[in-house]
């Protein structure tokens, strides 16, 4: 009998994480849509071999072979800097989001200009779909993440990511290059 009971408890178990579909998504309002500035319209990050390249027209992002390897930068090199601020409601959570936008680079933190981040321990509400635990809107208009996530710094680098990218395509995002950051969803 304990056998079954185990083996009910772990069909039950694995059904609900099945019935828990985590998925990230950009919502991408025109009414609000900010005007895009000329110097990101053909926004790419190389890493490893692999450039990611999209656009915020609503084409999906895409991998393709870099023809070169990315230059190296020297220790001074400007970068392009963009700001965000983490609200309140992400305490505890700080070091997550500075390190998912670290990713990117050119990320300045600061304590009240720039996209705000806040964080919710449930779905995003608003995002398109019921079952978002992350939503970017306008492209760094505003990002919301949500805590139900184990990857919680992954979250936040694909969040981020949508400042430029659109997905790259459908599966589980991982930090094995941008193309991977940027899947649809956190598994």
């Amino acid at each position: 009998m304990s056998v079954l009971k185990r083996g009910a408890g772990a069909l039950l178990a694995s059904l609900l994480l099945a019935a828990l579909p985590f998925t990230a998504e950009a919502a991408e309002t025109t009414a609000t849509a900010p005007v895009r500035p000329a110097a990101s319209a053909g926004a790419t990050a190389a890493t490893e071999g692999v450039a990611l390249t999209g656009d915020r027209a609503g084409a999906p992002a895409a991998a393709r072979p870099a023809e070169q390897p990315p230059a190296k930068r020297s220790a001074g090199a400007a970068r392009a800097s963009w700001y965000y601020h983490i609200t309140a409601s992400c305490r505890g959570y700080e070091n997550a989001i500075t390190a998912g936008a670290d990713y990117w680079g050119g990320g300045v933190r600061t304590d009240s200009s720039g996209t705000p981040v806040s964080c919710t321990d449930g779905y995003v509400a608003g995002c398109g779909i019921s079952n978002a635990v992350g939503c970017n809107w306008n492209w760094g208009g505003r990002i919301a993440l949500s805590t139900m996530v184990r990857d919680f710094a992954l979250l936040s680098a694909h969040e981020f990511g949508h400042n430029w990218y659109d997905h790259s395509a459908v599966g589980c995002a991982s930090w094995n290059s941008p193309y991977d950051v940027m899947k649809t969803q956190m598994c």
